[in-house]
């Protein structure tokens, strides 16, 4: 099997078919699209989580290689979206409230770093669970993120010089072994993403073969 080059290298560890096949057979495959308008989908489905080197609203810089080990979720979006990421973003905060996994993570990526500074990002995020934490950065360093994430952001103009994005809307749970165990539709019920949210928390992680 050729690991991406993203794949981080402190996870760089055998694969068994098993956990392979867990992957691709799980619930929660299909991916969801939205942004204030319609938007594009995964452009991929790639076993394998993405990498991003970000910073959160802090200042603290956040390495996905330094995460190896521990599962994750990543959503990523926008500060300005009118709809669906508050909308997921609320949902995902009633559905961590049955978890008590404190150091779980939903890492809330922005397609927009030129509007989503630190700065902005702080106050806003303030509504939602803290166990959600935003990141941003330079543009190059976004699109890292959500290319090797297989998502898709497209930013449109509106009337008037503003703009707005198209993006990709699923929730992507990765696990301890660096891989996208759910793919969570942006809609749905706040129940359902409790129990996968819950199933990754618990889920313990594949020892590398000799």
């Amino acid at each position: 099997m050729t690991l991406p080059p993203w794949f981080p290298r402190s996870a760089c560890r055998r694969v068994t078919l098993a956990v392979i096949l867990l992957a691709l057979t799980g619930p929660g495959l299909a991916p969801a699209a939205e942004s204030a308008q319609p938007g594009p989908s995964l452009a991929g489905g790639s076993l394998f989580a993405g990498h991003f080197l970000l910073r959160d609203p802090s200042g603290a810089t956040i390495d996905s290689d330094a995460l190896s080990g521990r599962p994750y979720g990543v959503f990523f979006g926008f500060t300005h979206c009118p709809n669906i990421c508050p909308t997921t973003l609320a949902r995902i905060s009633l559905a961590l409230r049955d978890i008590p996994d404190p150091d779980l993570r939903l890492y809330f990526v922005t397609v927009d770093p030129e509007r989503d500074t630190a700065a902005a990002l702080g106050p806003y995020m303030e509504s939602f669970d803290p166990r959600i934490v935003a990141l941003t950065g330079d543009r190059a360093a976004i699109e890292e993120a959500v290319t090797s994430f297989g998502a898709v952001a497209e930013r449109t103009a509106l009337p008037g010089g503003g703009y707005t994005y198209g993006h990709t809307a699923a929730v992507l749970l990765v696990d301890e072994n660096g891989l996208i165990a759910e793919r969570i539709g942006a809609e749905g019920e706040e129940a359902v993403l409790s129990a996968r949210l819950s199933r990754l928390a618990r889920r313990p992680a594949v020892k590398a073969g000799p």
